[in-house]
């Protein structure tokens, strides 16, 4: 038993081996004894699999001989008994002794694909901070399946965090080639544009440095909060706005209310800061 996919367990820690892990990778567990001879067929191929297969799933070889409490516990009364863990909770159950065609098609029926295992882990990597194997990995799975665009927004997403900025505009061209885009495929063009007006216009110090000099001026304070807004600090760029919009008649008032819908946008459509902004934006506006 070379693999580090295929293991055993005790009944002190089957939760921890089995149930526990489960709600990280699926657990697929072979109750067997030496005296089965089906379980003597079955049991290469099982292997053989958990070992290509490489940590999409691990397997559990239990021997109802030496763990009888936890055959009992699963109501096993014939034996290969084969039975895959997800969440915690069964999910399905090889219906016999196969061929190895077939037990990998069982296995591929609720197991995530290589792109979207790719996927996960990438997402786990950039809630820690680490953008570039996160990079790595949306751009796995995004060439694996490049039809769907969630992988696609994810790797545009990171390399936008990256400064990356072309090799993100390129992505959002491609996903708004098909005559729309998603929500957060959106909010990724808003950010781009962001960013381009304040390359223009100097960044937070430029905008700060001249509206100092000329603080009546409304067109520098729409600057400096689209250079706010880059930087992610998204409530001051949004009062900012909502002052020049309260106070301004003239069309300059127009220009900010696109540039706070714009902002709006690049917040993203989960974030809640947004819906109240918007909510302001109407009460101001209208």
């Amino acid at each position: 038993m070379d693999s580090p996919w295929i293991r055993t367990t005790t009944t002190d820690t089957f939760r921890q081996d089995v149930i526990d892990q489960s709600n990280d990778v699926p657990v697929v567990i072979d109750f067997w004894a030496e005296w089965c001879q089906p379980c003597q067929q079955l049991m290469p191929i099982l292997e053989k699999l958990a070992t290509e297969f490489d940590g999409r799933f691990i397997l559990m070889k239990i021997n109802v001989d030496e763990l009888p409490e936890i055959a009992g516990a699963f109501g096993v009364q014939s034996i290969p008994f084969v039975l895959a863990m997800i969440d915690g909770q069964p999910a399905s159950q090889l219906p016999g002794v196969m061929p190895e065609p077939q037990v990998k098609e069982w296995l591929e029926s609720f197991l995530p694909s290589a792109a979207m295992e790719a996927y996960n882990s990438g997402l786990q990597a950039e809630g820690t901070g680490d953008l570039e194997t996160a990079e790595d990995c949306f751009r796995k799975a995004a060439t694996m399946e490049a039809d769907v665009p969630q992988f696609q927004i994810a790797l545009g997403r990171t390399l936008l965090a990256l400064d990356r900025e072309l090799e993100c505009a390129e992505i959002v061209e491609q996903l708004e080639s098909r005559g729309f885009l998603e929500p957060e495929a959106e909010s990724l063009k808003e950010q781009l544009e962001l960013r381009s007006n304040v390359e223009d216009s100097g960044g937070i110090t430029a905008a700060r440095t001249a509206l100092e000099a000329d603080p009546n001026n409304v067109g520098l304070q729409i600057q400096l909060a689209e250079a706010l807004s880059v930087e992610k600090r998204y409530p001051e760029a949004c009062d900012l706005l909502l002052n020049v919009i309260q106070t301004d008649r003239t069309e300059v008032r127009d220009r900010a209310k696109d540039a706070m819908v714009t902002i709006l946008s690049a917040m993203g459509p989960k974030s809640t800061q947004a819906g109240e902004y918007r909510r302001r934006l109407a009460t101001a506006f209208y």
